[in-house]
């Protein structure tokens, strides 16, 4: 098994926030922590883990999340979410987890990682549990605006994802729909309409056609495409509804344990991690506000991404 790079200083949780998640990590020798020095070892956990024989590399820069996308790129290159790209691009980790500002780390991923020979752009995908089982949708917010062919690519690539778990015969038993404000034809965009029509003649895919947003967790499909920006404003609608719940069965919950169970499951702390899919490499998007069960999410999503080879699924497969 790689090892894992783990930039330290993303997120607006702290250095000692992340190192935590990685104290309760399974496999601490399995982890390469990049940070800056002083920041790191003026906490007790980074000695601990030290002593334990946790590997650190440090440099000195870090990223904060204001820097222009061709300050990232072009000035600073021993960043901490540089160095990690970077490891990665030489092969000397199998993964990368950060909670860094995400056109960062896509640009940084995108520049030194690669992406895949057969997609333009990579997408952010996470995958959800629905009513009789799970999904996955893409994009999640790496690309604003999307072309028909990227659309197109994105939805090869979901059903990839979703074969990559290995609970489907065949990437074409993976059901792809396409989210639109309604389910009959013409409905939508001529964007839309146009990609699905091309979706529908491709053989390669069983496509359902298109999925409202009500129908999300209805298992009417398995992977659900959209553009960055309305998948951002799902993911993120998705995430401000299970929080109103949560905050309103704290009020309901005491003596009623299913009740209490249910909030734990709307927790987004256990669920935190979003794949930056298509990329040659794993790279592994936390949450920047995450607390420490969250980012230990993060990592174990990245160990199971490195234990299916999916990287190679993926190339294999696009």
């Amino acid at each position: 098994m790689g090892l894992i790079a783990v930039d330290l200083m993303g997120g607006s949780s702290g250095v000692e926030n992340n190192l935590a998640a990685c104290a309760e990590y399974d496999r601490l020798n399995d982890l390469l922590l990049v940070g800056r020095q002083q920041a790191v070892q003026s906490t007790a956990i980074a000695r601990e883990l030290e002593s334990k024989g946790v590997k650190f590399l440090y440099t000195d820069d870090f990223l904060d999340g204001s820097e222009s996308l061709s300050e990232v790129l072009r000035h600073r290159p021993n960043s901490s979410m540089a160095v990690c790209a970077k490891l990665l691009a030489a092969n000397e980790v199998s993964a990368v987890v950060s909670s860094g500002d995400t056109k960062a780390l896509l640009g940084l991923a995108r520049s030194h990682v690669g992406t895949l020979p057969n997609l333009q752009r990579p997408a952010i995908t996470k995958s959800f549990q629905g009513n009789t089982g799970r999904f996955c949708m893409l994009d999640l917010g790496a690309n604003v605006n999307c072309s028909e062919t990227m659309l197109c690519e994105f939805a090869k690539l979901g059903a990839a994802l979703m074969y990559s778990d290995g609970d489907f015969p065949s990437m074409q038993a993976v059901r792809v729909g396409l989210l639109n404000i309604g389910t009959e034809s013409g409905k939508g965009t001529g964007q839309l309409n146009n990609v699905a029509e091309t979706l529908n003649a491709d053989n390669s895919l069983d496509f359902v056609g298109f999925l409202e947003p009500t129908e999300l967790f209805s298992n009417s499909a398995d992977v659900i495409v959209c553009d960055g920006f309305s998948g951002n404003i799902m993911l993120k609608t998705l995430e401000g509804v299970a929080s109103h719940i949560r905050q309103r069965i704290k009020g309901l919950v005491e003596g009623n344990q299913a009740l209490s169970e249910f909030g734990h499951e709307l927790d987004p702390e256990r669920y935190n991690g979003a794949l930056m899919a298509g990329l040659n490499g794993v790279v592994v998007k936390s949450h920047g506000s995450t607390g420490a069960v969250g980012f230990l999410s993060a990592l174990n999503q990245a160990n199971a991404y490195m234990e299916s080879d999916l990287t190679k699924v993926l190339a294999d497969n696009v």
